[in-house]
């Protein structure tokens, strides 16, 4: 079997979605209005999820372990939170004035998030990272934020800046150069924008101290959400708080996608408290949501009542159908769950790691906590260059594995990574393993002709 023989399994197996995907595209570009959604040669279209399953156009039933990408921590339609949103839909879904749902909420997270003394709802995690870079600018009256190599921190430029660093154009790993995502990226944005390596605390400070007195923030995710799940060492997120309060830069820890590794997310396992923190996914309940906070100081620039506050509206923000969904949410994720599921991420890693071992495939899971990601490397690396240089040798049997993994009713996401919900136990886990040695064990003939370097 070639690699064109083993897609064809899966367009013939999926022609509903195909012919519904033909469809889309005439009046969506792609067929679809989410990139990070698509993959080729096209998606599976969805009707309904319930648990930790959701059901594709043919009535077909998957283990969701994409959980839209990360932020339904209970699956799909979670009981309390779908009665909390059938209440406030009774009572009207959204009103430009604060509700007792917000205060609820902010009183919830400030009480588990270490950093958070006080906080604001926006209405997605692109807006919570933009708001949190405003914030620094206007304390501290410079204009420059050093973040990470494929760190994404949203929908904008400034956020993507190196979210891909590809090897002929990134530089060398001291002096990386700040590289645009697309064509967009005007050149005012890379002069503002500083890169380093994650895990590289000798390369950041030196990046640091030559730029300490232009450099607003730092950013930096506990764990590279958009680029192999590589976590963050301890040492190294303790020398950014070191050295930003030396230079009087402020640290932003975007947690949008960690802060379910515990209560007080990733922040609170790592011993590092940062300025501002970054959140989203998790707190909406399955409803578009994000949230900034951090030491109350910094976010009284937001506060209305002071002269010449930091402009913050938002139609959406803290609307009162996210913040019912949300705090029911919240109220059903504790220390508890958050320990269970954990635990269920190592079984799944450890599980998978097995499976490469055994086919005698170079590949395993990276990532902690409930969340994983699946790379063809020997050696799971530690920044976001690591990561691309294991993309790029998998190639295209990457996409392929992908595509077998839907055959066998495992909904991952395209770039192979692994989100677990609460719905989820040991049983789920133990399917999702042995999907992904049924995949690997059919796809080593195309590996054995197309990409032997795969084989252990």
């Amino acid at each position: 079997m070639n690699s064109a023989e083993y897609e064809a399994l899966y367009t013939d197996w999926s022609r509903a979605s195909g012919e519904l995907h033909a469809r889309a595209a005439r009046v969506m570009p792609g067929g679809d209005t989410r990139a990070s959604a698509h993959y080729l040669p096209y998606p599976l279209f969805m009707t309904h999820g319930e648990g930790a399953q959701i059901f594709d156009s043919e009535g077909r039933a998957f283990l969701d372990f994409m959980n839209n990408f990360t932020s339904l921590i209970h699956g799909h339609a979670f009981p309390p939170v779908v009665e909390a949103i059938r209440q406030q839909a009774g009572q009207g879904t959204a009103f430009a004035a604060p509700t007792m749902s917000q205060v609820e909420l902010a009183e919830l997270l400030v009480s588990r998030v270490p950093a958070l003394e006080a906080m604001r709802f926006t209405s997605s995690g692109t807006e919570a990272t933009l708001m949190c870079i405003r914030c620094a600018r206007a304390v501290t009256g410079r204009q420059k934020i050093l973040k990470m190599e494929g760190g994404y921190h949203g929908s904008y430029e400034l956020a993507e800046v190196s979210l891909v660093p590809l090897p002929d154009q990134a530089g060398q790993i001291d002096r990386p150069v700040s590289l645009p995502v697309d064509a967009s990226f005007p050149s005012s944005v890379l002069d503002d924008t500083i890169v380093a390596p994650l895990n590289r605390p000798d390369i950041a400070e030196r990046l640091i101290e030559s730029h300490a007195d232009e450099l607003a923030a730092v950013i930096v995710e506990p764990m590279l959400g958009s680029m192999g799940m590589v976590k963050a060492d301890v040492d190294y997120m303790e020398r950014l708080r070191q050295l930003t309060s030396e230079h009087d830069i402020i640290l932003i820890f975007d947690e949008v996608i960690t802060l379910r590794a515990a209560e007080g997310g990733m922040q609170s396992l790592l011993g590092v408290t940062p300025d501002l923190t970054c959140m989203g996914k998790i707190i909406g309940g399955g409803l578009p949501a994000g949230a900034f906070g951090g030491r109350r100081e910094l976010m009284e620039v937001f506060n209305p009542a002071q002269r010449n506050p930091v402009m913050h509206a938002s139609t959406f923000s803290g609307n009162p159908m996210t913040m019912a969904a949300g705090l029911a949410a919240m109220q059903h994720f504790d220390a508890a769950e958050a320990s269970r599921i954990n635990a269920l991420g190592e079984r799944l890693r450890a599980g998978i790691n097995q499976v490469f071992q055994a086919q005698g495939i170079r590949g395993g899971a990276a990532g902690s906590a409930s969340l994983s990601n699946i790379l063809f490397t020997s050696e799971m690396p530690a920044d976001a260059r690591g990561s691309l240089d294991a993309m790029i040798d998998a190639g295209h049997i990457a996409r392929l594995f992908h595509l077998g993994l839907l055959r066998h009713g495992i909904f991952a996401a395209g770039r192979l990574m692994f989100a677990i919900s609460t719905p989820m136990t040991e049983a789920e886990i133990d399917a999702a393993i042995a999907a992904v040695g049924q995949t690997l064990a059919e796809l080593k003939p195309v590996i054995q002709a197309e990409r032997p370097a795969l084989l252990v």
